[in-house]
């Protein structure tokens, strides 16, 4: 083992006392650059103060010294930067040098896991700050704390460009990150996240602010700032750190206030207009008694993607952090900390970037028992009405088909023609004469994108605005000298708004008055019209345009209380314990718009005609909105007890939201939205016993009680209804209790060929709650007298969904080696996870699914100084992830599942998600030989229970004339089917999964978002350069497998290709404070995909993917004070 060596003042009296006392005020240090245990010696001299440190650990290691009027502590710190050393203050007051990557501090409760030392860092050899707490917030190192565990100092943040969350993968093993849809991300620790995204679902990963939960938190969007350090945890956490920690907990640990002045100010500029300002200023108020801490960073630049359409850079940044701290220590046994933190983002952050697609084209002939058939365009001259007409191109094409994300097809434009938003012009109001209406095609026909994944074409950049407040209270109170009763109390407000296109695709001109006759169409003189002679259209949400639009918007509000109560002790015998209680309430309400002038011009044309009752503008060369015509119908409360019946469902008098976009009043139905408020409670009761078996083994034994109360109004969507506002029609009210615990042993062998050595194995039971899934649409009433379709989706959208269980078990080691020059932990675990939770788009909202998974894999960290100023790093990560045999789902993107007799088919323009039916069904339709045309298919077989060929109930070989029926007069006794007798019958009841899809197997397919393997290297060299100047030049290097962004593991469509990153950086560091660092992220410039999302069926089937950040580089000049 190594000797310890003292470094001593020549005067040694009462030196504790003096450091305290020489930290109130400053003094002139000149400390040289140069050799840094000479630099020690100088600083122990000039400060009378004792220093423990290694001599053999600090030979050789270049300092770049400190110069100036600087307290104590900032002298200390300026010699330390840059060293990879860091200090610490024990129980006596003594000051202790130690290697930083050695003894990372990790929080109190990761201490309360390992009841280890007493060791008190006072200082991140990175930078100025100070960490002062009381004796009764101790804290542990690294390397004795049995959980495998990754802790990042302000310093290796700011060195290796951590800019925020998604660059922690290349810094912990079996790390993962991506957005999602809508506004979420998903951080991922041994394939385990959060791949569900509804509202009620709850993190994996739990993501918290010195200890404490927050359900929702900017982690993605806020970058890091005054920092004390970043904690990563591995496993689940769920004992200590409370719910929905199953797969892990990344704590942000931030600077506390010190009791000496200090500041620090950087300014970092680079490409893409990069601008970022950073600062912090610490001042002590009252002597020991209250210190002040206020830091904020401001962050500007312009957007990674470019819109083809409007010609703007988009998915830029400006945001801006706040953080005010006060900590007081009124009394020796009372220390109180509050913070204040402040967030806000206004720019046009984009959600996604690129959307695929390869287009998917109806089948060329449909082979049945009335003779081959080939599907007829959509277009004038095959519109003969309601009686079988044969227009089934758009609804025997589901929009887009599975290709690789990377093949040349993924970049074509949707085969659109029988989307919901589009077939309502194109069949069923054009030919009647009530609609001025688009050309009879798909908006995306000859439309292609560019093959660049930065590239968009959208008709709307988009707009995001994010804000966060938190408030955090915390208080330490020595009930006696080793028992300490802390809390912790937190409230947050949220809130955030997004838009963005819809589609990333344009389409062509599409409204024209007539596209075919010449003059003043009968229809418009009749009836009036909407469409001026310019042929555009005037929206209230998007203006005027002769081009189709859609755009969404995801916006929500929310606020959090959390309490939480425990008591700790610091025995000095062979047990101790930590016992507490918290509780939590959380509140919001999220929101989600599609917006459409489709829709606003359907609902418009149909409200107001004679259906409606109301009154249309007269034929003008340009028609601007009029909120006043628009409601001419005088549109009543929307009643779910009383749908009208008729035409899509009442079509008459829909409420038209007069309002723009970011002032929509939620009452219109002439969009759609998704209204999901949603309440919390929960409380909880823990407790961990930690007891010595003897010198070098302990026990861990911990338990929790867990009771959830989840609360979920629930507001179907009224898009194209009758009426005015989105009523509530039902609640879901679901509760858990849950026990869940851990038990730990760990054992520190003597060992010869090593400086210290833990192993440990634990068993961990963790769970995350369940929830409701949101309503889809309104069912409509249609044609068809009593019917209330909405969508076959029984299977793939259930009402709720389970809670997430996993049983983990781990196996670690710890080692120093070398004389502290190296540090080598290995791990191995096992999961059995239950019930995890997983979205698809289902009925225009999102859905979630349960499937049950083993986990297994293996990681090791290590840290190595071979030579005097290098340091080099060392994660790799191994895992896999396997759901459960005897598993199936539904792929909504291949319902068929290459069954050759069954086709997927779209349904009626109201509904929204694709249904299955027989080939020679479909065959019947195309020879005409069922009144009423294929969009009527679903909604009869699915709907009504009928046979959509005879509208009869199942007879085997049903005999002619058939009853037939006339949508538009609401009976089946004007249009009898009395063709040929090639009809055999079909009974809908053994159909797959109710006309759903065929579910396929998805046992032994990966998790998503989960490879294999992940690795990184870090290289750090540093030099002295001059007298009082030293260099370091940083590299890392970032790589993980291919893996699969779906549970259907399509060998192609779902496959993630493998990618790697490299970074590199030159700091320059000299005595006096400056600091100046050149740097290069992704030099290569590598374009990966994180991960994708499916659209739902009436948006086509599209595919959004999630990138990683383009080269960067830049400057930052960074001055402590």
């Amino acid at each position: 083992m190594k000797k310890t060596n003292y470094l001593k003042a020549a005067a040694l009296g009462g030196a504790s006392a003096f450091v305290l006392g020489a930290n109130a005020f400053a003094m002139e240090y000149n400390i040289p650059g140069g050799d840094l245990k000479s630099a020690l010696d100088a600083y122990a001299t000039q400060t009378h103060v004792s220093l423990i440190v290694s001599g053999a650990a600090v030979k050789d290691v270049h300092t770049s010294g400190a110069k100036g009027e600087l307290t104590a502590d900032a002298a200390l710190s300026r010699i330390l930067t840059g060293t990879g050393f860091t200090s610490y203050r024990n129980a006596q007051g003594e000051i202790g040098i130690v290697r930083g990557e050695q003894h990372a501090q990790v929080t109190e409760q990761h201490r309360l896991l390992a009841m280890a030392g007493t060791a008190v860092p006072v200082r991140a050899a990175s930078s100025v700050e100070t960490i002062v707490v009381t004796s009764s917030k101790i804290k542990g190192d690294i390397q004795t704390v049995p959980i495998a565990i990754t802790a990042l100092s302000q310093e290796q943040l700011t060195s290796r460009q951590i800019a925020g969350g998604p660059d922690l993968v290349k810094e912990v093993p079996n790390l993962t990150f991506t957005k999602t849809n809508f506004t979420g991300y998903n951080i991922q620790i041994r394939g385990i996240g959060t791949q569900a995204i509804s509202v009620t679902t709850d993190p994996a990963v739990a993501v918290a602010l010195n200890d404490v939960p927050f359900i929702r938190n900017h982690f993605f969007e806020q970058e890091f700032f005054d920092v004390s350090q970043v904690e990563v945890a591995r496993g689940p956490q769920g004992t200590l750190f409370g719910r929905n920690a199953t797969a892990g907990v990344v704590n942000v640990i931030s600077a506390k206030p010190t009791d000496h002045y200090e500041a620090m100010g950087s300014i970092d500029v680079g490409n893409y207009n990069n601008r970022r300002l950073e600062g912090m200023l610490n001042v002590p108020i009252l002597d020991d008694k209250i210190d002040l801490r206020v830091a904020g960073e401001w962050t500007k630049r312009d957007g990674y993607a470019y819109n083809d359409v409007t010609d703007h850079q988009v998915d830029g940044r400006d945001l801006y952090s706040t953080r005010v701290s006060l900590l007081v220590h009124p009394v020796e046994n009372l220390t109180a900390t509050a913070v204040w933190e402040h967030f806000q983002e206004n720019d046009d952050r984009a959600r996604s970037t690129k959307q695929l697609c390869a287009r998917s084209n109806a089948p060329d002939v449909v082979n049945g028992p009335a003779g081959p058939q080939i599907p007829g365009p959509l277009d004038a001259s095959n519109l003969t009405g309601f009686d079988g007409g044969n227009f089934g191109k758009p609804w025997l094409s589901q929009g887009c088909t599975p290709v690789s994300l990377y093949s040349p097809q993924s970049y074509q434009t949707p085969n659109a023609g029988g989307e919901p938003f589009f077939a309502p012009f194109s069949v069923f109001f054009s030919m009647q004469g009530y609609l001025s209406v688009a050309k009879w095609m798909d908006p995306y026909t000859s439309v292609t994108q560019q093959h660049d994944l930065r590239t968009i074409s959208s008709q709307i950049d988009p707009t995001y605005r994010a804000k966060n407040d938190t408030y955090e209270f915390n208080a330490d109170y020595s009930v006696a000298p080793s028992l300490t009763l802390t809390s912790q109390t937190a409230y947050s407000t949220d809130f955030l708004y997004s838009t963005e296109d819809f589609n990333r695709f344009n389409t062509y001109e599409n409204f024209l008055q007539d596209p075919y006759r010449s003059g003043v169409p009968s229809y418009v003189s009749a009836y009036g019209t909407f469409v001026g002679q310019d042929n555009q259209f005037c929206d209230p949400q998007f203006g005027c345009s002769s081009r189709f639009i859609a755009m969404d918007r995801s916006s929500e509000t929310a606020r959090q209380f959390y309490q939480e109560l425990r008591l700790s002790t610091d025995f000095k015998g062979s047990w101790n314990f930590v016992a507490g209680a918290n509780y939590m309430s959380y509140h919001t309400s999220e929101d989600y718009y599609i917006f459409s002038n489709v829709l606003t011009l359907i609902a418009m044309q149909a409200g107001n005609s004679d259906w409606g009752g109301g009154t249309r503008g007269a034929d003008a060369p340009h028609i601007p909105f009029d909120a006043t015509i628009a409601n001419s119908c005088d549109p009543q409360p929307a009643d779910p007890a009383n749908i009208p019946n008729g035409l899509f469902g009442g079509i008459g008098c829909q409420y038209i939201d007069p309002n723009p976009v970011d002032r929509v009043n939620g009452q219109g139905h002439n969009y759609f939205l998704n209204h999901n408020p949603y309440a919390l409670s929960s409380w909880a009761a823990f407790g961990e016993v930690y007891y010595q078996l003897a010198p070098d083994m302990k026990l861990t034994g911990g338990l929790r009680y867990t009771d959830d109360k989840k609360d979920f109004p629930v507001y179907p969507t009224w898009a194209l209804m009758a009426g005015k506002g989105i009523p509530q029609t039902d609640e879901i009210r679901q509760e858990w209790r849950e026990f869940t615990g851990r038990a730990v042993v760990d054992w520190t062998p003597k060992l010869d060929f090593t400086d210290q050595t833990m192993v440990y194995a634990s068993y961990a039971h963790g769970y995350k709650g369940g929830g409701a899934n949101p309503p889809g649409v309104t069912p409509i009433p249609t044609f068809i007298p009593g019917d209330y379709f909405s969508s076959p989706s029984n299977q793939t959208h259930p009402v709720t969904f389970k809670p997430e269980f996993n049983d983990a078990f781990e196996l670690g080691t710890k080692n120093t080696l070398g004389d502290g020059e190296v540090t080598l932990n290995a791990d191995v675990f096992f999961y059995k996870y239950r019930n995890y939770q997983i979205s698809q788009i289902i009925d225009r909202t999102a859905v979630n699914m349960n499937v049950n998974a083993t986990v297994g894999g293996a990681e090791i960290t290590s840290e190595w100084s071979p030579l005097p100023g290098l340091k080099l790093g060392f994660n790799g990560g191994y895992e896999n992830t396997r759901i459960d045999n005897g598993q199936s789902a539904i792929d909504i993107m291949d319902r068929a599942a290459g069954n050759p007799n069954w086709m997927v088919v779209r349904p009626f323009p109201t509904q929204t998600s694709n249904c299955v039916l027989p080939t020679y069904v479909v065959n019947e339709y195309m020879a005409g030989n069922a009144p009423g045309g294929i969009p009527f298919a679903c909604l009869i077989a699915y709907s009504l229970g009928f046979d959509p060929i005879t509208f009869g109930p199942y007879t085997q070989n049903p005999q002619p004339p058939y009853p037939g029926f006339d949508p538009l007069a609401g009976n089946s006794a004007n249009d009898p089917y009395s063709g040929q007798n090639t009809y055999n019958g079909v009974d809908y009841g053994p159909a797959p999964n109710d006309g759903e899809g065929f579910a396929k197997n998805i046992g032994g397919n990966q998790l998503p978002n989960a490879p294999h393997y992940t690795a990184s290297l870090t290289a750090d060299f540093t030099m002295p350069l001059s007298e009082d100047w030293a260099g370091t030049i940083h590299g890392d290097f970032y790589w993980q497998s291919q893996s699969f962004w779906r549970i259907f593991n399509d060998s192609q469509y779902d496959k993630l290709r493998g990618y790697s990153n490299v970074n590199l950086a030159l700091i320059l560091t000299n005595a006096d404070g400056w600091q100046v660092m050149g740097y290069m992220k992704n030099i290569f410039n590598t374009t990966a995909i994180t991960g994708a999302f499916l659209n739902s069926d009436d948006t086509s089937l599209t595919t959004n993917v999630f990138v990683t950040d383009p080269r960067l580089y830049g400057i930052r000049i960074t001055k402590n004070f």
